[in-house]
């Protein structure tokens, strides 16, 4: 490293130029007159004594009173350190920057790419720490590790974790590697692999379209209409295709799709049984969110011919509702984007089941609860 590059670097630990230039002219003299510094440097004689003096309260020089004033150079650790330090502090603010440039303002556009498969996790990371109803995810076992923490915090909160794990079934990864009863909600296997995906709450995307490259692009999306779509490759390109491998049994019996429900339980309601359920979700009506409870009277899909087997994915892409007498009325719960039914349903609690045994069967046993914010 040449003077200059030299000096650079010390006004980079926060000297001046004068001071640079007097620090590098001690050491080259080691013990000398503060004139015979000045005259070594570009600092004029007039300045040399307080820039000598402010880098000794610096720590860089220290002065010697004599019939004239000398200085020497200090045992260069405090140097060391500061060079150091600042070294650090510049790798640190170039990868800050790096990774702000690569990161899209979600906040300002429905969507984004970045240039690196890190980036992408590390933002689905945050959004599923952060979540609150549902997460749906297809990925592979490393990406699993890395985003397990976020996973156990999420379900810890009570959101519904949905994940598809591409596994391996030479090596049986799945039942030797992963802790997947803190992290997950119920888990299917896929033998055969394809893109990251990560739908959380409805409303963010995190898409690499190769699960096992790691040095790729990667999308985020911010826009409920986007999101559904993703949602519906989650659901029929992936979800429904593969065997459960894990369900977690402990928090109750709960659909996060009115899909899924339908699909349970539709021969059964035609067989006469009661199904009592409690719906959460967004009220058309009153533009907020709403718990209601009630028992179903009635289900309608698209080509609604009711057989011994339950409707078929397609049949329930189209339009979608139950209805629910709930006492005074009824109310009708529709799916993902639903605009003539009373509620958008985001979660469904099986409350009871039981067979029908008179003409009121399906009055509710309590009073449906106090809507909530």
């Amino acid at each position: 490293m040449d003077a200059e590059e030299l000096r650079d670097a010390l006004e980079n630990t926060g000297l001046t130029s004068y001071q640079s230039d007097a620090y590098l002219a001690v050491l080259d003299l080691g013990v000398a007159p503060a004139v015979t510094v000045a005259r070594n440097c570009s600092v004029p004689v007039s300045q040399i004594y307080k820039v000598l003096r402010d880098l000794e309260q610096k720590g860089f020089v220290e002065t010697i009173e004599r019939d004239q004033l000398h200085v020497r150079p200090r045992d260069p650790d405090v140097v060391l350190d500061e060079l150091r330090s600042t070294g650090q502090l510049l790798q640190q603010a170039a990868d800050d920057i790096e990774d702000r440039w690569e990161q899209p303002r979600l906040y300002d556009d429905n969507g984004g790419v970045v240039k690196h498969q890190e980036t992408l996790l590390e933002r689905a990371k945050e959004a599923i720490a952060e979540s609150e109803t549902l997460i749906e995810m297809v990925l592979s076992p490393e990406q699993f590790e890395t985003l397990h923490s976020a996973l156990v915090t999420a379900k810890d909160n009570g959101v519904i974790v949905r994940v598809t794990l591409y596994d391996n079934p030479e090596t049986d990864e799945l039942a030797t590697h992963h802790d997947v009863e803190t992290a997950v909600s119920e888990l299917r296997l896929s033998y055969i692999p394809g893109p990251f995906l990560a739908v959380v709450d409805r409303g963010r995307c995190f898409f690499t379209p190769d699960a096992s490259a790691t040095d790729q692009h990667g999308l985020l999306v911010e826009d409920e209409t986007l999101s559904f779509i993703f949602h519906w490759y989650f659901y029929t390109c992936n979800w429904a295709l593969n065997d459960r491998a894990y369900v977690d049994t402990t928090s109750g019996w709960t659909y996060v799709t009115l899909e899924g429900f339908v699909r349970d339980f539709a021969v059964l309601l035609d067989g006469g049984l009661d199904v009592s359920i409690t719906a959460i979700g967004y009220d058309n009506s009153e533009r907020k969110l709403r718990t209601i409870s009630g028992c179903v009277v009635d289900i309608s899909y698209t080509d609604d011919f009711r057989t011994s087997e339950p409707p078929t994915l397609e049949q329930l892409s189209g339009s979608l509702s139950v209805l629910l007498d709930i006492g005074a009325e009824t109310y009708a719960i529709g799916s993902w984007g639903a605009v003539y039914e009373d509620m958008e349903v985001h979660r469904i609690e099986i409350d009871d089941i039981s067979l029908s045994v008179t003409d009121d069967h399906c009055l509710p046993t309590s009073a449906p609860p106090t809507p909530q914010a």
